[in-house]
């Protein structure tokens, strides 16, 4: 397997989905050319322009789903529907709904300070779990230092994050402005096990994948394509070329779990259905400061509002958005990049809604 590194845990790509511009965009889904979405994914496939999976749920239903490429190259192992992909930041949500379940348990509060957990790291004092889910703590993102540089390949306690997050310390002061840090949701993760004495895999199973029956969703460890773990592949000289991959341990609550397209559309829906957190909750992980919620940014396509994260890791690619107006949600993740996330999800955004749209 190629070392060939890609960035950790990038920062979220917060691109639009498409423009603000006309036209609008009646209704998702509407009659939309099957026919056109399953070529335009072909293509894709012939002319190794990504491998991944994708679904689009329209009220609650799965309403479409299509996989392509490989999860395994070099053993000739196709992407099928349930195949499980890291999904990078897109982590964040799940670690921000469990802090909120917390919070509503009354065991936490967004006004808590990171002092009760950790009092040696920097201003613990003053950062507060809302800044941390929020971004605004001002703390170092630890994945811009020594984890970038080839640490990242080899495993981690984690007494040996938090004293790195302590050495690395401070570049702004609590709640002075917005600076995408995973260090936040990896300390969140932390504090989660904390206060549900388990481990944060254990919490993630016990309030979401098993009330949610999410079989294909869960925190990952050292991929595996006989499990239907898709590795993951950059493109060179013609061919999909193997990455090593980043340790999972490093990964913990900011962008270690794995999961089917399929899935994280199920645990977006349940999310938005009220079915994990009250009303309330909801409203404040969607309330957006500086373009970030909880664990959540919010997206448009021309006229369409959305909550959702975007991940990236290794030569995995992610995004999930849920569109309220039209109880719509759609998630595409990729182990193998040769053409921009962002414009796949335009092109099957813009198919689904019957729009113009040439195909690659």
């Amino acid at each position: 397997m190629k070392n060939h590194y890609l960035k950790v845990i990038a920062v979220t790509f917060l691109l639009l989905l498409a423009f603000s511009c006309t036209p609008e965009v009646d209704e998702f889904g509407e009659d939309f050319d099957r026919d056109k979405m399953d070529l335009f994914f072909s293509r894709i496939e012939e002319k190794n322009l990504g491998m991944g999976s994708i679904s689009i749920f329209k009220d609650g239903k799965e309403d479409y789903q299509t996989s392509f490429g490989f999860i395994d190259v070099e053993n000739s192992i196709s992407a099928n529907s349930a195949s499980k992909y890291r999904i990078a930041s897109i982590t964040k949500t799940f670690t921000a709904t469990m802090i909120m379940q917390l919070v509503e348990e009354n065991t936490l509060s967004l006004e808590t300070t990171l002092d009760d957990y950790f009092p040696e790291i920097p201003n613990a004092e003053i950062i507060t779990i809302e800044h941390l889910l929020r971004h605004r703590s001002g703390l170092f993102n630890y994945t811009s230092g020594e984890f970038e540089l080839g640490r990242n390949f080899e495993s981690a306690t984690r007494s040996e994050l938090i004293d790195y997050f302590i050495s690395n310390g401070t570049i702004f002061e609590p709640n002075d402005k917005y600076e995408y840090s995973n260090t936040n949701y990896v300390l969140l993760s932390f504090i989660i096990e904390d206060l549900d004495t388990k481990t944060y895999e254990q919490s993630l199973n016990d309030r979401i994948a098993i009330p949610l029956n999410l079989v294909d969703t869960y925190n990952g460890e050292i991929t595996n394509s006989d499990n239907n773990e898709a590795f993951s592949y950059y493109f060179e000289n013609d061919n999909w070329t193997s990455i090593l991959e980043t340790h999972h341990t490093i990964l913990q609550g900011t962008g270690s779990i794995v999961s089917s397209a399929k899935g994280v559309n199920i645990f977006y829906q349940a999310l938005f259905d009220g079915k994990l957190i009250s009303e309330y909750s909801l409203s404040l992980m969607t309330t957006m400061v500086d373009g970030y919620g909880f664990g959540l940014n919010s997206p448009a396509f021309y006229n369409k509002q959305g909550f959702g994260h975007t991940g990236s890791i290794d030569g995995y690619r992610s995004s999930t958005v849920y569109f309220p107006s039209d109880d719509v949600t759609i998630t595409y993740v990729s182990n193998g990049v040769n053409m921009i996330p962002n414009d796949i999800v335009i092109g099957a955004l813009s198919i689904y809604s019957n729009l113009d749209y040439d195909l690659p």
